[in-house]
C-alpha cells in the first residue's frame, strides 16, 4: 500500500494522526493510505507558500526562469507516464489506455504550453494621452493559489491549475480528492524530483472537504482558489471564499446535450456520442448525457446507441483494450443507480441497461433511456455515471428548449451537415463550450469553462494563466510642471 505524505515546504511531511485510504475499484483491495490534514496541517503549507511568495522571489522571477521550470516538471512527468497511468487505473478505475492518451500525456503537453505562457505575459500602454504621460497596466501574479483537484482526472485537471499558476508566477497548495490522493501526489513527486521548484512553491495536502477543504478556502493566507467539482461544494466554496474577498474560479458539473438533425453523417455521430456518453463510466462533466434527436431519426439513433453501447469493452482498467471500467466508488455507483430508479419512476423506459440485478461490483454497463419527461430530474441533472437519455425534438425551436432546459451551461454538441443550421444552433446553445460533427476534442491553447451552474472563470489558454494575475495600472508622468500646480496657484497670466 502506498504512504501518502504531505508535502510542504519543499519536504515530505510523515503523519500519525487521522488518516484515510483509497482503494481499488476493480479489485477492493486498499491502494494507499493518506492523512486527513488539519488547520495546522493547511497553515503550515500556506506559510510555506506565503513565504516563497514574499521573500523567495518566485513572483519577481523571469518568465524565462518559470518556463524553464514547467520545462523540466514536463520531462520529467513525461518519463513516469506509463506508471502514472497504471496507478490511475488502480485508484479510479479509469482504463489505463485513456489515462495515457488522455490524462498524462495530456498532461505534459499542458505544461508545455504554460512553459511558453510564463513568457508571454504582456501589459498594455494607452497611446491615447499626451507623449509625456505614461499609462499603463502591469500583470503580477495573483498570490498564494489553493487548487482543488478531483478525482476524475487526478493528474490532468491538477496540471491545467498547477502549470497555469506557475507560469503567472503565483505559490501553490494543492489539495488532492479523498478518492485519488496517490494518483495527485504522483505529479508532486514529478515536481519534487524535478528539481525546478524553490521550496514552498509547490505543496500538497491530503483530506477530505472537512476539515481540509474547509480550512483551505477559510485560510486568510489564500488570495485565490480554484475548484473542480460538484455545483453545490463549488456555491459553497464561493460563499466561504466571499467573507474575505478572496478570488475564485469554479469548473462544476454540466448536462451534455448533443443536438442531432436530419442530415446528421449518422455513422459518425452514434459512434463519438457512444464514446462521448460512456467512456470511462461517463465520469466526466463534459460526458454526453442528452441526445436531442430529430423525431425523424429517433428510432434510429435508439438503435445505433443501443448496438454500440453493447460493444464497448469494458473490464480491468489495466487492460490496454478496455475503455470503460468501473465506477470509481460505491458513493458514485449507487448515486447512478439511484438516477436509474429515478428516470424509470418518472416515465422513462431503458433500452439497455436499467438497474442492475448484481450491484455486487463497481461495474456499472451503459443505461439508455427513452420516454421520459424533457424536465425530468434525470433529465435535467447532473448524474455523473453512465446514463444517457434520448428526447425527440419536431424542429429547431423544440430542440434547443429542450437542450436549454437546465440549469448547467457548461458543454454542448451539434450534428448537422448544413454548416448554416449547424453555426445557427451552436450560437442559440447556451453553453459555453461546443462541438459540431465531434466529441472530446480539447486543447490546451483554447479557453474552456461554463456557465450558470457549471461555474465561472476559465481554464486553459492565456485565459487560464490570466485567472491567477493581478493587474496593476501604473502611471508616470514626465512633464516639468506639475498638471495640479493652476489649482494651488491660479492659472497663470
Amino acid at each position: 500500500m502506498i504512504e501518502v505524505k504531505n508535502y510542504i515546504d519543499g519536504q515530505w511531511v510523515g503523519f500519525d494522526g487521522p488518516s484515510f485510504e483509497s482503494f481499488n475499484p476493480t479489485t477492493g483491495a486498499k491502494v494507499a493510505r493518506a492523512p486527513v490534514s488539519d488547520a495546522a496541517a493547511v497553515a503550515a503549507s500556506v506559510a510555506a507558500a506565503r513565504r516563497a511568495f514574499n521573500e523567495g522571489g518566485w513572483r519577481w522571477t523571469k518568465g524565462s526562469v518559470r518556463a524553464a521550470a514547467l520545462l523540466k516538471l514536463a520531462d520529467m512527468l513525461e518519463s513516469r507516464s506509463a506508471p502514472i497511468s497504471e496507478l490511475i487505473a488502480r485508484e479510479m478505475g479509469k482504463p489505463v489506455r485513456v489515462n495515457m492518451a488522455r490524462e498524462v500525456e495530456g498532461a505534459v503537453d499542458k505544461l508545455r504550453y504554460f512553459a511558453g505562457a510564463a513568457r508571454f505575459l504582456e501589459g498594455s500602454v494607452t497611446g491615447s494621452t499626451v507623449p509625456e504621460i505614461w499609462d499603463m497596466v502591469l500583470p503580477e501574479p495573483a498570490g498564494v493559489a489553493a487548487l482543488i483537484i478531483p478525482w476524475n482526472d487526478p493528474v490532468d485537471l491538477a496540471v491545467r491549475k498547477l502549470g497555469a499558476a506557475l507560469a503567472a508566477g503565483c505559490t501553490a497548495i494543492v489539495k488532492s480528492s479523498e478518492i485519488t490522493p496517490a494518483s495527485t501526489a504522483a505529479l508532486i513527486e514529478a515536481v519534487h524530483d524535478s528539481g525546478a521548484f524553490p521550496p514552498g512553491v509547490v505543496n500538497l495536502l491530503s483530506g477530505p472537504g472537512q476539515p481540509t477543504g474547509d480550512a483551505l478556502v477559510d485560510h486568510p493566507g489564500v488570495d485565490k482558489i480554484s475548484f473542480t467539482g460538484s455545483t453545490a461544494t463549488g456555491m459553497r466554496i464561493m460563499e466561504r471564499a466571499a467573507r474575505r474577498l478572496a478570488k475564485v474560479s469554479l469548473e462544476c458539473g454540466g448536462k451534455f446535450p448533443a443536438i442531432i438533425t436530419e442530415d446528421a453523417d449518422l455513422e459518425r455521430c452514434l459512434d463519438a456520442v457512444t464514446y462521448g456518453a460512456f467512456m470511462y463510466g461517463g465520469q466526466s462533466c463534459t460526458a454526453c448525457t442528452r441526445l436531442v434527436v430529430d423525431r425523424r431519426l429517433h428510432d434510429r439513433v435508439v438503435e445505433g446507441i443501443v448496438e454500440r453501447s453493447r460493444k464497448l469493452p469494458m473490464g480491468d482498467p489495466l487492460d490496454p483494450t478496455m475503455l470503460v471500467g468501473p465506477m470509481a466508488s460505491r458513493k458514485q455507483y449507487d448515486k447512478a443507480v439511484s438516477y436509474i430508479r429515478l428516470g424509470i419512476a418518472e416515465g422513462a423506459r431503458a433500452v439497455i441497461g436499467g438497474v442492475p440485478a448484481d450491484q455486487s461490483s463497481l461495474f456499472l454497463p451503459p443505461t439508455v433511456l427513452v420516454g421520459g419527461p424533457v424536465d425530468g430530474r434525470v433529465a435535467r441533472e447532473e448524474v455523473f455515471g453512465p446514463v444517457l437519455v434520448i428526447h425527440p425534438f419536431a424542429d429547431e425551436a423544440q430542440a434547443l428548449a429542450i437542450a436549454n432546459n437546465t440549469p448547467y451551461g457548461l458543454g454542448g454538441s451539434v450534428w448537422s451537415q448544413d454548416i448554416n443550421r449547424a453555426l445557427r444552433l451552436a450560437r442559440r446553445l447556451d453553453v459555453a463550450d461546443v462541438w459540431i460533427n465531434t466529441h472530446y476534442i480539447r486543447h490546451v491553447e483554447t479557453s474552456f469553462g461554463g456557465r450558470h451552474h457549471s461555474g465561472l472563470g476559465r481554464e486553459l489558454g492565456m485565459a487560464g494563466v490570466e485567472e491567477y494575475l493581478s493587474w496593476k495600472r501604473l502611471c508616470i508622468d514626465t512633464r516639468s510642471e506639475f498638471h495640479l500646480k493652476n489649482w494651488f496657484e491660479g492659472p497663470s497670466k
